[in-house]
C-alpha cells in the first residue's frame, strides 16, 4: 500500500493532497511531507483527504499530530474530504484545533480571505 502527496497553492491556501493509504510505512512518508510543508509555509494549510482510500489508527494519529504542528488557535489546520474514513481520534479531540470541511471547494471558500 502506498501514499502519494502533492502540494499546491489555491487561493492563497497551501493544499496538501493525499492519495492512497495512510498506514504503516506510509505514515513516516506523511510525517516527512508535513515537515516539508512546515519548513516552507507560514500561512493556512489545508489537508485534502479526498483521494485517501484508508488510514490506520497510526495514520489518523499522524494527522492529529500534523494539526498540532501546523495549526494554531487562530489558524487551525483544515481538513477536507474525510468521507467514510474512521475518525475516532479526530472527533474525540478537544485540545487541538481543527477545521473540518466536507470538500475542497467548501474549505477554500471558508479559508480564502474575502477581499
Amino acid at each position: 500500500m502506498s501514499l502519494d502527496w502533492q502540494d499546491a497553492t489555491h487561493r492563497g491556501v497551501t493544499v496538501l493532497t493525499l492519495t492512497g493509504h495512510l498506514d504503516g510505512e506510509a505514515t513516516a512518508r506523511f510525517v516527512g511531507a508535513i515537515g516539508w510543508i512546515q519548513a516552507r509555509n507560514s500561512g493556512r494549510v489545508l489537508l485534502d483527504l479526498t483521494g485517501l482510500v484508508s488510514w490506520s489508527t497510526d495514520g489518523e494519529a499522524a494527522v492529529l499530530d500534523a494539526a498540532r504542528r501546523l495549526g494554531t488557535q487562530e489558524q487551525p489546520l483544515a481538513l477536507c474530504g474525510i468521507g467514510d474514513l474512521p475518525t475516532t481520534a479526530l472527533t474525540g479531540n478537544q485540545a487541538i484545533p481543527l477545521g473540518i470541511y466536507p470538500d475542497l471547494d467548501t474549505a477554500l471558500g471558508s479559508l480564502t480571505p474575502q477581499g
